[in-house]
């Protein structure tokens, strides 16, 4: 099949959403076009093709069931979720990919994966009191299991400073940086707009060879 960043797009708007979010899990589902853009940069630089994939804090598993689409291998799905695992499980099922999936309950502190090639993950943004600090934990956690990691963050300077720290403690390096806008649907009872829009990093983080 011929792959172009727009199929992709529209192939992850029929992916499952979710159907009754957490808030205080800061569900959100990640826009099909902020997922294409962050599956196509893997894709391009070959990190995605015949590779092991995991989600961390998958949610509905869009990014993972993006990958399959791009030729991932397999995908691991990882969330604290019950609720939206068995949804997933279910929309995995009906649409023949479950046998190329492994949804696994649990805390990503508390996990450890092997022969991960590619780590794609739309972390919580810790924007809520109780999870302050939570995106660089998934990050830091991301970095210890695999060479190849795409993630997104919102963006401020004091958290790009961070992740630039964090990435050099684990040996690795930032091959892509960039800003995109992340627009969030009114799905919560505090929201007053039919569509927030916020500024995202969107990073590409490569472990560094023994020749770097």
């Amino acid at each position: 099949m011929n792959i172009d960043r727009k199929k992709l797009e529209l192939f992850l708007e029929k992916t499952p959403d979710y159907v009754s979010p957490k808030e205080y899990l800061e569900q959100y589902i990640t826009p099909s076009n902020v997922a294409s853009k962050i599956l196509w940069e893997a894709f391009i630089r070959g990190d995605i093709e015949g590779k092991t994939i995991l989600d961390l804090g998958c949610g509905t598993l869009r990014l993972g069931i993006g990958a399959l689409f791009l030729g991932a291998h397999r995908i691991i799905g990882i969330d604290i979720d019950y609720d939206v695992l068995a949804y997933t499980y279910k929309w995995l099922c009906s649409n023949g990919l479950l046998y190329k999936a492994l949804l696994v309950l649990g805390d990503v502190r508390d996990t450890h994966f092997y022969n991960i090639d590619t780590i794609i993950m739309n972390p919580p943004f810790g924007v809520k009191k109780r999870n302050r600090g939570i995106d660089m934990i998934f990050l830091s956690k991301a970095l210890s299991l695999g060479n190849s990691v795409y993630t997104m963050h919102k963006y401020s300077s004091g958290a790009r400073r961070l992740i630039r720290e964090i990435a050099k403690a684990f040996n690795s390096r930032i091959v892509h940086e960039e800003i995109i806008e992340f627009p969030i649907k009114m799905i919560y009872k505090h929201h007053r707009r039919r569509i927030y829009r916020i500024k995202v990093d969107l990073y590409g983080i490569k472990r560094c060879s023994g020749h770097e």
